[in-house]
């Protein structure tokens, strides 16, 4: 005890008053989030002609003849699939595809859905079963090739991605 009052009469000398009989320490460790891979592993579309707002034309997505891959949209065609239907002749194409399920609230989640395509009055003519990934701050799509030619996903820029981040705290 004398030594501890020592060394606490020599810090509150130096203007450094801690009183170490009454001081608890606690050691936080943050282990950081870890992303699916393909938050990382995506191929990028900025094509502007996929947005909601762009009209006509008969584009396919071909990009997808190879099989299924994630997806991250960005710049002029927008962030994210469209989640409202989408009118025929929209988006650069006749057939337009939006998405009719639930986007993941959390991030590092995934959730299934499925893809609407439009044509003439109907809103839901052809459909595919597509995944959706929440990174944070974006989402990627696991998309296939369309189910007819003349049929594109539509995009757009909703004004906010609300999402929840999770993270894990270690007291030791």
């Amino acid at each position: 005890m004398i030594r501890q009052n020592r060394l606490a009469f020599l810090l509150c000398q130096l203007l450094l008053c801690i009183d170490f009989t009454a001081a608890q320490f606690t050691q936080t460790t943050v282990i950081p989030s870890i992303l699916p891979s393909q938050c990382y592993d995506y191929t990028t579309i900025t094509d502007g002609s996929r947005n909601v707002n762009a009209v006509g034309s008969t584009n396919c997505d071909t990009i997808f003849l190879s099989g299924s891959r994630w997806v991250r949209f960005m710049g002029d065609s927008g962030t994210q699939l469209s989640t409202t239907p989408t009118d025929p002749n929209q988006c650069g194409t006749q057939v337009t595809g939006w998405y009719s399920g639930l986007m993941p609230a959390v991030t590092q989640t995934v959730t299934n859905g499925q893809v609407c395509f439009s044509w003439h009055s109907n809103s839901c003519t052809w459909s595919n079963t597509i995944s959706v990934t929440n990174c944070g701050s974006f989402y990627v799509y696991e998309l296939s090739m369309p189910p007819v030619c003349a049929a594109r996903y539509c995009t757009n820029t909703p004004s906010i991605l609300q999402t929840t981040t999770t993270t894990r705290n270690i007291l030791k």
